[in-house]
């Protein structure tokens, strides 16, 4: 012991007191042994570095809390020591279609492979202490990522405004496809840019997805999807009561585009904290790839949400399965910290009937419309979610921006679970 601390803090970290006091060796990122300063934007857009991240050998990190932290934190958590970096920092890493677009873009800079998904722990943290100025969330990495932050709010962005929106989206997704320009990292698959615009006496961050441009059947669908997206945000903020984010469609140059206002962004520059359900399932429960009500329920044990949370999570489970949504995965769930509870519920996203993506993005099979049936635990939430999909179907089954080939697949689907409900394995006895 007096060997490990006679090398002093440039090479061992300790964190904990009495028998809870443990040591780690310093890890150097690029041959740097310095701590990164972790900066928290409010909603107001003011700044302050609120944690000190010193990396651990061979992976992991302690942190120095400089001012309260805003999510759960287990014991070793609270002593500062992280496996990873943060959980709520997961969900800053490049992913899907703009954070493969970060990567291509970048990858030269930061010496990285253009598949962020081959990037170590290092990798994204060098990455985002450089470059990470707006990720999703309210956290920056790093002094370089920082000052970026500073450069990038003194200048302030431009809103566009309603008559500029066709000419500017047509021209942020061509660039999208073409050149690969990289937004913030906000996760998923569909093909997508962000942007500020007007929306009436105010502006907001939105996040813009698109279909192709082309009058194939394929890109038909993509952008019937889209649509259905909208409708089924809609549902579920009137139906399910509950809190979802709000979207808007735009159609012009032969593509269909999903407005999505971005719930971790406020005004020009005001942010608040996000985490999904993958990154604090990884960090304090362990249950991958169970469905949404499983980690509803544990988050319920453990004092984390309420009742309330609970239930609304069962009826989007359901709710999902009943319009196909077959991408139900951990990273479509969010969370943010709450005023009495420790989680509350982030808006509702991701929410369409994934089940009729074309394969290989062009190809359509026939797909069988089957949800499961509740168990009889599951009856009540169930109903109330199989009312709001009958209402997602009977609405995607007459708009008009939805194709003719894909309409009565939706009015088929409404009847279909018209039926469910009339069955008596989904009515309570008696």
């Amino acid at each position: 012991m007096r060997a490990v601390q006679s090398l002093g803090p440039e090479v061992i970290i300790t964190r904990g007191r009495a028998r809870r006091t443990a040591y780690a060796a310093r890890r150097a990122l690029r041959g740097r042994n310095e701590a990164l300063p972790l900066f928290r934007v409010d909603r107001d857009g003011r700044a302050a570095e609120v944690a000190t991240l010193h990396l651990t050998y061979p992976a992991g990190c302690a942190v120095d809390f400089l001012e309260p932290f805003e999510w759960p934190l287990d014991e070793d958590m609270r002593d500062g020591w992280f496996e990873g970096v943060p959980y709520p920092l997961e969900d800053m890493r490049p992913q899907g279609f703009l954070g493969r677009n970060f990567a291509r873009h970048h990858a030269d800079l930061l010496q990285v492979s253009e598949d962020p998904q081959r990037w170590s722990e290092d990798d994204v943290l060098y990455a985002l202490s450089l470059l990470g100025a707006d990720q999703p969330g309210n956290y920056i990495v790093g002094e370089p990522a920082y000052r970026r932050w500073m450069a990038q709010s003194q200048q302030g962005p431009t809103a566009l405004t309603v008559g500029q929106l066709e000419s500017a989206y047509l021209a942020l997704a061509e660039n999208s496809m073409a050149l690969g320009v990289a937004g913030s990292s906000a996760g998923g698959e569909f093909p997508k840019f962000t942007a500020y615009r007007s929306l009436g006496d105010t502006a907001s961050h939105v996040i813009v997805k698109f279909s192709g441009s082309d009058p194939s059947p394929g890109t038909q669908r993509w952008s019937d999807l889209l649509v259905c997206e909208h409708l089924a945000l809609a549902v579920v903020a009137e139906q399910l009561q509950m809190d979802a984010s709000t979207s808007r469609i735009l159609q012009a140059g032969g593509r269909t585009f999903l407005e999505v206002a971005r719930f971790d962004r406020h005004d020009a520059l005001g942010r608040s904290p996000v985490c999904s359900w993958s990154a604090l399932n990884a960090a304090m429960f362990g249950l991958a790839g169970k469905p949404w009500p499983a980690g509803g329920a544990a988050l319920l044990a453990q004092g984390l949400i309420d009742t309330d949370s609970q239930v609304a999570i069962q009826r989007l489970w359901h709710f999902g399965q009943l319009i196909a949504n077959t991408d139900m995965h951990d990273g479509n769930l969010s969370f943010r910290p709450g005023p009495q509870q420790p989680l509350v519920l982030a808006p509702v996203y991701d929410m369409l009937p994934m089940m009729y993506a074309p394969l290989r993005g062009v190809e359509l099979p026939t797909r069988t419309f089957a949800p499961p049936l509740p168990l009889p635990s599951e009856r009540d939430a169930w109903r109330v979610a199989a009312t709001a999909a009958i209402q997602f179907w009977s609405r995607a089954s007459g708009d008009a921006r939805i194709s003719e080939a894909f309409r009565p697949i939706c009015a088929h689907n409404a009847q279909t679970v018209r039926e469910l409900c009339a069955s008596p394995l989904v009515t309570n006895p008696g």
